[in-house]
């Protein structure tokens, strides 16, 4: 009875002083954990995130099991770890509650720092089938510069951001719309017929870009991308905005940076499928 007495003693105390203790640590490392392999696809071995966090094999299981358990993590046959179901819906509940313009805004002011050029986010209008500018930022570096307002549109079969939209409407939409709309001229450059315009519509699905020279406004030009959403719909369009004879000189430049910045957001709204372009 004595020696039983000794042994349970430690038993009852212990973990209560180390959990004390260690739940901060424990807690920071779990973080560090999700961290980690939210950079790797192909997840890691306890081993390998042993290595990158300087952390035990040991103390790492002890966070695993639970994780697991809790679908945080998930556990391949090879004993490599992934995010799992749970730390998803996660973060695209933190996605939720944020909006797509706070989402972008980082995007739009890089895009426009690097290409010297008006950056701007647009959205199919809710109440008409238009393109309509929810955020901009406009070039600080060429006083010759596009600028439009936010919550200005744009028809959807002419300019870039409205061709681009236009070609990722839901097919039913995108034939209704072509069927119903009377394609009028705003200069010579503006696509009026359906053969063409479909032709238009084709390539930019194919390319996953569409570009615009004085369709709308002579002198004007744009450079627009897709962004989609983490179902593989199109949500938005990052587009470019310059002057006409500037988007000409500096056509695959400018295209590379708003393709490469559309990209980047889908990925951020949960898109992980092949991007086009």
């Amino acid at each position: 009875m004595r020696t039983s007495t000794a042994t349970s003693q430690p038993a009852s105390v212990l973990p209560r002083v180390h959990d004390r203790d260690a739940g901060p640590r424990a807690l920071g490392r779990a973080l560090e954990v999700l961290e980690a392999l939210a950079h790797r696809r192909d997840g890691a071995t306890l081993s390998g995130l042993s290595r990158r966090l300087g952390s035990p094999k040991s103390s790492l299981l002890y966070l695993h099991r639970p994780m697991t358990r809790l679908g945080y993590l998930v556990r391949s046959p090879e004993g490599r770890y992934r995010l799992g179901p749970a730390a998803f819906t996660l973060a695209m509940a933190a996605l939720s509650n944020r909006e797509l313009p706070e989402l972008a805004r980082p995007f739009l002011e890089d895009l426009a720092v690097k290409s010297g050029e008006t950056a701007l986010l647009a959205t199919v209008a809710g109440d008409a089938p238009a393109a309509v500018y929810i955020d901009k930022v406009e070039s600080q570096q060429n006083p010759i510069r596009y600028t439009a307002r936010i919550g200005e549109r744009r028809p959807l079969y002419c300019s870039a951001i409205g061709k681009l939209l236009l070609a990722y409407l839901p097919l039913a939409r995108r034939q209704e719309y072509l069927r119903t709309t009377r394609l009028k001229a705003f200069t010579p450059q503006t696509p009026v017929t359906r053969a063409a315009l479909r032709r238009a519509l084709d390539e930019i699905r194919s390319t996953g870009l569409s570009v615009s020279v004085d369709e709308i406004s002579e002198g004007a030009g744009g450079i627009a991308a897709p962004v989609f959403d983490r179902h593989g719909e199109v949500l938005a369009g990052l587009v470019l905005g310059a002057p006409s004879h500037r988007v000409l000189a500096e056509q695959s430049r400018l295209a590379g940076l708003v393709t490469e910045s559309a990209h980047g957001l889908s990925r951020v709204l949960g898109f992980e499928a092949e991007l086009p372009g």
